[in-house]
Formats: structure tokens, sequence, C-alpha cells
């Protein structure tokens, strides 16, 4: 087979921006993404392939090639933010509150283009391709729900492609490397319980402030002392609530967190580093503690392999000089729940153009992205595909 993908992706582009505008109009948050994944289902019908929806609002797609091989699975999210849009754009967010953050409205139609590129040569494809539409990555249980729903069986799939647009890398690179790309990112509860008294005699109670407070000095000490600094940790206190009234001893504090790791040896550990930490600072304020901790989503590790044919792959469409070597992000990705299973590579696409004023963060009011990007993810959904049922 011998096709220009990218060409064909550049030939198609209006249709690609169609449908990118139109989902960002209607962002829905995880698990109600009602209509995105009804304008999904039927464009996929519309070519002619075999459409499922699977925990009620993810959709997968079947494409059997002309002859039987290996089956490549393609996914995006589809989910968005609880964020009010500030970007000016003609086809803002008509969903108060609720934006496209995070570009999964690009993923989408990458991924539906890719769908219609490909149908149009199924009978030269060897092999299947099954397209995953996963709702909920933004609170990293979609993916989990959809693997115990199935979706990575009947057919079972023997790799798998994902990308994630990024505003970090400028608009015509990508980021294609083996080895941990995202951190995992795992959720913690401590409630610290003391005794409250009068605020003008403190000995009479348990101050719960005051022992938060070290334990908030003890934890962070954890991060270089006991882990191995050569594999960095994120220990985030995200909200600490305490005490009722200005003249009374506090006698509670809640507080919530979230770790973040990419080596599995830490990542296991912290919930034993954090307990012991915990435990032996409440001792010595006499408070007593309940500690509750959460595995979420695991770090993004790439497969070797896998990432080897897929950066030879996107290669073909923008030359291997703009696929450069990138820092690792901290940030979390629930598309590590797949490569918990099977193969895989995880890709970041630039979509970064400051003359364009495409540079803010993702989940940013003002996040936009250079429409200039979307060809290129489109070419590199179809290139893999085939080119990873041709190995």
């Amino acid at each position: 087979m011998n096709v220009d993908l990218l060409k064909k992706a550049i030939e198609i582009e209006n249709w690609v921006l169609e449908l990118r505008r139109e989902f960002h109009r209607y962002p829905e948050e995880s698990f109600k993404e009602f209509k995105t994944s009804k304008m999904i289902s039927e464009k996929l019908l519309e070519m002619g392939l075999e459409v499922q929806h699977i925990i009620e609002t993810g959709v997968v797609a079947i494409l059997r090639g002309g002859t039987e091989g290996k089956v490549v699975a393609l996914r995006a999210d589809i989910d968005a933010l609880s964020v009010t849009e500030e970007t000016g754009l003609p086809f803002s967010s008509e969903n108060s509150g609720f934006m496209h953050g995070c570009g999964h409205d690009c993923h989408i139609s990458m991924l539906l283009s890719a769908a219609k590129m490909l149908s149009e040569i199924r009978d030269s494809i060897k092999g299947t391709v099954k397209f995953i539409f996963q709702p909920a990555e933004e609170t990293a249980t979609g993916a989990k729900k959809m693997i115990e729903a199935g979706v990575l069986k009947n057919p079972s799939v023997d790799f798998i492609f994902g990308m994630h647009i990024w505003s970090d890398i400028p608009v015509g690179k990508a980021v294609v490397q083996p080895g941990p790309l995202m951190a995992c990112g795992d959720m913690w509860k401590l409630s610290i319980k003391g005794k409250s008294c009068h605020g003008s005699s403190p000995w009479q109670g348990v101050d719960a402030i005051t022992c938060a407070a070290a334990v908030i000095q003890g934890v962070q000490t954890l991060v270089s002392r006991v882990n191995d600094a050569r594999s960095p940790i994120v220990i985030n206190i995200g909200t600490i609530k305490g005490g009722e009234r200005f003249n009374v001893t506090p006698g509670s504090v809640e507080m919530t967190g979230m770790n973040r790791a990419f080596n599995p040896h830490s990542r296991d550990k912290m919930p034993e580093w954090l307990k012991n930490m915990i435990e032996s600072i409440c001792k010595g304020y006499n408070c007593d503690y309940d500690f509750n901790y959460g595995f979420i989503c695991a770090p993004t590790i790439n497969d070797e392999k896998a990432t080897k044919l897929v950066k030879a792959s996107v290669g073909k469409l923008i030359g291997e000089e703009n696929i450069p070597e990138f820092e690792k992000i901290m940030g979390s990705e629930d598309f590590s729940a797949y490569l918990e299973q099977i193969p895989g590579t995880l890709m970041l696409l630039g979509c970064r153009n400051e003359e364009k004023d495409c540079c803010y963060s993702h989940h940013s009011n003002h996040f936009k992205i250079d429409e200039d990007s979307l060809p290129i993810g489109v070419a590199s959904y179809a290139q893999v595909a085939i080119d990873y049922l041709n190995s």
C-alpha cells in the first residue's frame, strides 16, 4: 500500500475543522458525554463501520480489512472540563461552565477523520482496526471502566496507539519516546483528630492544626530523604480544612492530596511512607488519624518496541528531525490503563504557535490550539495503524 496519508488528511482538512469546532461548542462532563457520543456514532455509522456503545457514553467502532490479520486499536478521549471558556473564539463553548480546555475535541475529530480515511481503503487493509472513543479521561476512570467492559476484547487488541495534543510543543512537531512519559496520579485523604477547647487555654485540648502543620512539613521530606531523588515524585496537598472559629483551638483537620511518580516502586511505596510519617507525627502531638489512599491512575510507560514503530511511522509524515526528545511530564493520562494490559504508545502532538496566541497551558480558560496540527494527527493515527498491521 502506497498512500500519502498526510496529503489525504490535508485534503479533508475542512471536514476535520468542522468536526472539531462542532465538538468544541458542546463540551460535556465526564460520563455525561451524551451529545458527543451520539455525534460520534452517527459519523461512524455513515462510514459503514460496526458501532457499539460501551459504558453508556463510550463508543467503539470496528473496521475489518480485506484480509485477516492483527488487531490495532486507536484511542481518543471525549470529555471536557468544568472550566468557563474565555478564548473569544467564534465557536466557543455554548455549555455554560464547561470547556474543551484540554484538546479532547481535537482528539475526537482527528480519530473520526482517520476512520474516514481508513474506511475508504478498507479492502487493502490487512487486519482489523478498532476505534475507541473513551469517556471520562479527566477523572482518570474512563479507561479502566472501558477495559472492565471488554473494550480490548472481541476482537482482542494486539497493540494500541493514542495521542494527546500538547501546548508546550510547537505545531509541526511531535514527541514519540519509549519508557515513562507521564506520571501516575494517586489520591489520598487524611483526617487528624485532636480535641477542641477554648482558644485561650489550648493546653486543655489537643490542637489538630498544629499537628497538621507538622504533617505538611514532614511529608515533604519524603520526596528527597526517603524516596530515591533520581526517580522524582511529587506529594501535593491540595486542600486543608480545619477549625470552626477564631477563638477555638481546633479539634479536627482534613486534608486531601495527590501523589505523582514515574517509578512503579516509588508509587507502590508512597502509601507506606506517608502512613509512617503521619503516624509518628500524630503520636507526638497526641492526635488520632484516619488515612485513606487510592491508586487512581498509573504512570504512562510507552512500550519500547511499539514506540520504535510509531516513531518511524510519524517520521514518514513530518520527518524524524521534527520528533524531538521531551522532558517527562508530572501530569497523568489514563491511557496508562491500556498500557498495563497490552503494548502501545501515547504520542504528544504539538499545537503551540505564539503568533496565533496558541500558547496557554492545558486546563486554562484561554486554551487554544493551532488547527494546522490536526491533519498531522489524522495522518498519524492512520499511518501507525497501517504500518502496524503490515509489520
